[in-house]
């Protein structure tokens, strides 16, 4: 079968991006090579990538420490749910939604969302989308079928212009040498965890980690015009 059902079912559903990346060379990704564990279910032969948009006008979606960590990972976990369960129902398709995690049946989601399409690694060590920018959270899928696999615009290269205004604002300086640091800026969320959110802690929520090389990235504008809608990745 074709994927268009199974990307237009995701869209449905809730998420704001969908594509399909292959099992085989996810596994071979940069990341998945740099570790011993691959956890990524070996049956697994193409995964199903979504993303949901985290807007600059919704930070309460990032705020940590409420029960299943934020409020955006709660939606991208139903949204999964919601995709499998229809998948199944629908398209006869059996799709099992992957943990965050790649050390518990879970895959790298930035290689696997660049695999399917869905943007490309920036210079903040983000993905970056098209129509997003790198404000986006991502979930997969794995489904142990065969399907048509989506690209990323040939003509989208979001880093190659711009000025750095990612490695301007960080305030651990991650990116002086040239390359990211993950050392620095795991310096900074252990700064961010000691200054909780007093006003979200009723909640469940208290913790606003850095986003600032996210935000100051000037991609994705479509998001501010409210114009953007939830799109399938394709080769264009």
């Amino acid at each position: 079968m074709d994927n268009h059902q199974l990307l237009a079912l995701a869209l449905r559903c809730g998420a704001s991006l969908a594509g399909v990346a292959d099992a085989d060379t996810l596994r071979m990704s940069p990341s998945h090579q740099a570790t011993s564990q691959q956890t990524l279910p070996k049956a697994t032969r193409t995964v199903l990538v979504i993303a949901n948009h985290h807007p600059r006008t919704l930070p309460e979606l990032d705020y940590w420490g409420g029960e299943g960590g934020t409020r955006g990972n709660l939606a991208l976990i139903k949204i999964a749910k919601d995709v499998a369960r229809q998948a199944e129902s629908d398209l006869d398709i059996c799709a099992v939604p992957l943990e965050y995690s790649p050390t518990d049946r879970g895959t790298f989601l930035k290689d696997a969302a660049v695999l399917a399409g869905l943007g490309v690694m920036g210079k903040n060590n983000l993905l970056i989308t098209p129509e997003y920018g790198p404000r986006v959270r991502l979930g997969a899928l794995a489904m142990e079928i065969t399907l048509p696999l989506t690209r990323c615009r040939k003509d989208f290269s979001p880093c190659s212009t711009c000025i750095g205004l990612c490695e301007e604002v960080c305030p651990q300086l991650a990116f002086q040498t040239g390359r990211y640091s993950r050392l620095r800026c795991a310096r900074q969320m252990e700064a961010d965890q000691s200054a909780p959110l007093l006003s979200s802690v009723d909640e469940g929520y208290s913790v606003s980690y850095c986003r600032k090389c996210e935000l100051a990235c000037p991609n994705g504008e479509m998001e501010e015009t409210g114009i953007a809608e939830p799109v399938a990745a394709g080769d264009t």
